[in-house]
């Protein structure tokens, strides 16, 4: 029998040989596969001499099971604001650089919150998912922002 002509490995890193012009490229295979694989090199690396070898991309051999790649998740389709509850909404309204620009005397979001606390009558956002007149002014305001929004410059 003769000695294998070829091994069988998987392309595991690259890099740059500085000063000389040339990179390597690092091929990996099993240890119990090695001795094959270097008979099939002609032996150990000599210095002294180079030994010129072929390489190929190969089909995944049959025998070689290589972990699976996960699956990527589908992407969940985005929330449309309206599907939030009313206190997130009015969070995420007065994180919103319009919101502000929109409120004149609005300079941050701390003030933008106390200005659809104040606007709701309310102390705290969450009230806004249990009183429904407060809920009835936010609407009014994120109605009217959203106007405002649309309007032509």
């Amino acid at each position: 029998m003769t000695a294998p002509a070829a091994i069988s490995a998987t392309f595991a890193d690259f890099k740059l040989i500085k000063g000389r012009k040339c990179c390597q490229l690092v091929f990996e295979v099993p240890i119990e596969q090695a001795d094959l694989a270097l008979q099939a090199l002609g032996g150990l690396p000599n210095p002294a001499s180079e030994a010129w070898c072929g390489i190929a991309r190969l089909t995944q051999p049959a025998h070689v099971r290589l972990p699976q790649a996960k699956a990527e998740e589908p992407e969940k389709p985005k929330r449309k604001f309206d599907d939030f509850p009313y206190p997130q909404q009015a969070g995420m309204l007065a994180e919103r650089e319009a919101f502000k620009r929109f409120s004149l005397d609005v300079h941050g979001e701390d003030d933008a919150a106390m200005l659809i606390r104040m606007v709701c009558g309310i102390k705290s956002r969450s009230e806004l998912a249990t009183d429904s007149e407060a809920a009835g002014k936010f609407l009014d305001l994120k109605v009217e922002f959203l106007n405002w929004l649309e309007a032509p410059l």
